[in-house]
């Protein structure tokens, strides 16, 4: 399979797992103007980071988990373009716009261990 249908397959597979998440996503390329036929993915995996963030910040554990769950889950049987978009476009940027380290230190508790390498192995050791 090749390296847009694979990405477009798990963009799907988060979308019906996150309906509102989904929605977001749809919400953010119609804003870019952009069509699901322009294959943004990594735009696409950086909305669902965005979006983990956000419940991060509003200490929304709940969501938060669901989403980190369903990557490390993913991560553990990822192909390797799945795997580059799981580190890359989702892990990379999670927590970028969290200025108070408390927060960030409850939403750092909340990574599951594979998530919490990844995003170690861009930023470095965290102290939280």
């Amino acid at each position: 399979m090749d390296r847009d249908k694979i990405a477009e397959n798990f963009i799907s597979a988060i979308k019906r797992e996150f309906p509102d998440v989904g929605k977001r996503i749809d919400e953010q390329m119609k804003a870019l103007e952009l069509d699901p036929e322009d294959k943004m993915y990594t735009q696409m995996f950086e909305c669902f980071s965005q979006a983990t963030t956000d419940s991060i910040k509003e200490k929304d554990s709940e969501t938060a988990l669901n989403h980190l769950n369903y990557m490390s889950n993913k991560l553990k049987h990822a192909s390797g373009v799945e795997r580059e978009y799981i580190d890359v476009y989702y892990t990379e940027s999670l927590m970028w716009d969290i200025k108070d380290k408390k927060l960030k230190a409850w939403g750092w508790k909340l990574f599951p261990e594979n998530i919490k390498q990844l995003y170690e192995n861009m930023w470095g050791k965290q102290n939280l």
